[in-house]
């Protein structure tokens, strides 16, 4: 069995139910998933005893948290080590509008600039809507890009944009992959 790091940052939620999502999808393939959210205390977080680490992080403002990137940059060569793979969660990843996905794109390249990090694998995910955190006016924004961009909020204000299966998909490779790397280098 593979030891297999994901670590996550996040702000409004749905990046922790994507790593949560993420971990349970590499234990039913056999594998051991240590799950570490960034804003708790890990005194000794060994990226190294690992086999693999998946990080994830979502984007606010057209850019990923300074904590998410203060770790990367200072565990980027146990990071390498390893195979390894970057989930950049965001509202953007969600649209079919050609600017929106250019935007996620570029979000992921700001972050490897500023990490210096180029991970092996790579996913946009589309993160959700949590319209109940919004004033009237914000709430009316959101409603009317959400519009531009046919896509239909939920009336809860809860609006889920992830696409699981192709979570899914990425994490079964990802996972295929690892196997197959340790497989060879044992």
């Amino acid at each position: 069995m593979l030891r297999i790091l994901v670590t996550y940052d996040t702000s409004d939620g749905q990046t922790e139910k994507v790593a949560h999502h993420v971990a349970r999808q590499i234990e039913r393939r056999g594998q051991v998933a240590r799950l570490v959210n960034l804003d708790s205390p890990n005194d000794k977080l060994e990226i190294g005893d690992f086999d693999a680490s998946l990080i994830i992080g979502a984007v606010h403002g057209g850019q990923h948290s300074q904590h998410l990137t203060e770790f990367v940059r200072s565990s980027k060569q146990s990071i390498e080590r390893t195979p390894n793979a970057f989930l950049s969660v965001s509202l953007s990843a969600a649209s079919h509008e050609t600017t929106d996905k250019l935007d996620a794109e570029a979000f992921m390249q700001e972050f490897e600039r500023e990490t210096g990090w180029t991970p092996q694998y790579s996913m946009q995910v589309a993160g959700a809507l949590h319209e109940r955190q919004f004033g009237w006016f914000q709430r009316t924004i959101v409603r009317v890009l959400l519009k531009q961009r046919n896509i239909v909020p939920e009336p809860s204000g809860e609006t889920e944009l992830t696409n699981w299966p192709a979570l899914d998909d990425f994490v079964r490779m990802f996972v295929e992959q690892v196997t197959s790397s340790t497989a060879h280098t044992s």
